[in-house]
């Protein structure tokens, strides 16, 4: 095994980390968007969950992406609906900076958000780069700026990590190899039933057609007996 891959997307604001299903919202709930986690926030303040560079920052200053180092297309979005609250919210970075994990991106009027009825649930997703990757969410409260809410792994390392994986991986290529060992040594004859091979053997059709000749005269003369019966 190479060096172990694992990289780590930071807390972007202080609260407690749920599960992405819990934000009201289908298109961050059914991760149509991608994978993460979201954060109840505890007060305005974001900061950059990863070292790299902030490409997009939405003109109602809610959503913020970001492409981390390590290629992995990360999405912060502040709230829901919180497109009703473009003037409560300082920016204080531009689109194509470099960032370093921690720095502060903007500062949000936590209270007023919350007087408008804005539900303040920050969706924290990775968008894009997790090809051969897999995501463990992290549980709880999470400080900003030093607490990961998501590591990123190799698929295949995880696989290997985990021994019940294994173990089920490992039966099922004994079941299947013991299935075709089998199969091998069954006899050639045998592995098809004598039925089909009757009836692929062109020099059996006499007979089975004068079987079958033989049998609808049978039943001919029955009903024909049968109806003179009857007439009488």
């Amino acid at each position: 095994m190479g060096e172990e891959y694992k990289v780590s997307i930071f807390a972007p604001m202080t609260g407690q980390v749920v599960d992405l299903g819990k934000v009201p919202d289908p298109i961050y709930a059914d991760r149509m968007l991608g994978d993460g986690v979201a954060i109840v926030p505890e007060d305005g303040t974001m900061f950059s969950p990863i070292s790299g560079y902030i490409n997009v920052i939405a003109e109602d200053k809610h959503a913020f992406g970001f492409t981390s180092d390590e290629g992995l297309e990360v999405l912060v979005h502040f709230g829901v609906n919180s497109k009703l609250m473009p003037d409560c919210c300082a920016v204080h970075t531009t689109v194509n900076s470099r960032v370093q994990a921690g720095d502060m991106i903007a500062e949000f009027d936590l209270e007023k958000i919350k007087a408008m009825g804005v539900d303040t649930i920050t969706p924290v997703i990775i968008c894009g780069g997790l090809e051969g990757k897999v995501i463990r969410p992290a549980t709880g409260h999470a400080q900003a700026g030093s607490g990961a809410v998501i590591t990123v792994v190799d698929a295949e390392q995880a696989s290997q990590q985990a021994p019940e994986a294994k173990d089920a991986a490992s039966a099922a290529g004994a079941k299947q190899s013991a299935w075709q060992e089998k199969a091998e040594k069954r006899p050639a004859g045998r592995q098809e039933s004598e039925a089909l091979e009757f009836l692929r053997d062109r020099k059996n059709w006499p007979a089975l057609i004068g079987g079958f000749v033989g049998l609808t005269v049978a039943l001919v003369i029955v009903f024909v007996g049968v109806a003179m019966l009857i007439g009488h």
